[in-house]
């Protein structure tokens, strides 16, 4: 999948979870596959219920590869659509992938300039960035080296702005 299929998938997902928040969709269409959805939480002073998708349900309509809870939320898709707009943005409309991160565990968007051949993710120039609640940081390969490996004591300085990696790959 690359960025830009990515992005039409993501924002028909939204679509239909801000639909279903709202019980315009469900309303409206009223061909909802509900087993594609959890109820997640009743809003008592609203009186609506929020829903979120199973991600096992979704995960190969947007390049999801793993995950550590069981749902995601229009919240998360908002964040996967940031994302793939600013890649686009930036050049890298290949081959895209996510995992999905919960506190402390490994978590991760990335996209690529050149599309998959294979079905994993190609060598080349990715952009990366964090997907997991409280984290929001950045980091490129270019030509074969990460930025985070161009800083002094790497292993505690790889969270970079999306600024400092415009800056990288303008060079």
């Amino acid at each position: 999948m690359n960025t830009l299929e990515a992005l039409a998938n993501v924002n028909k997902l939204i679509e239909e979870l801000e639909g279903l928040n709202d019980r315009t969709y469900a309303e409206n269409n009223g061909k909802v596959n509900y087993s594609r959805h959890k109820t997640i939480r009743y809003d008592y002073r609203t009186g609506k219920r929020k829903y979120a998708f199973y991600i096992g349900d979704i995960f190969d309509e947007v390049g999801i590869f793993d995950w550590w809870g069981d749902t995601l939320s229009v919240s998360q898709l908002k964040q996967m659509k940031a994302f793939l707009e600013q890649a686009h943005k930036l050049g890298f409309d290949g081959y895209v992938c996510f995992k999905v991160g919960a506190a402390g565990c490994s978590h991760g968007m990335w996209a690529h300039k050149e599309e998959s051949t294979t079905g994993y993710s190609p060598d080349g120039d990715v952009l990366f960035h964090s997907f997991r609640s409280g984290d929001c940081y950045w980091d490129v390969c270019l030509n074969n080296t990460w930025i985070h490996d161009t800083v002094e004591d790497s292993r505690h300085n790889y969270k970079f702005s999306l600024k400092r990696v415009k800056e990288a790959i303008r060079g």
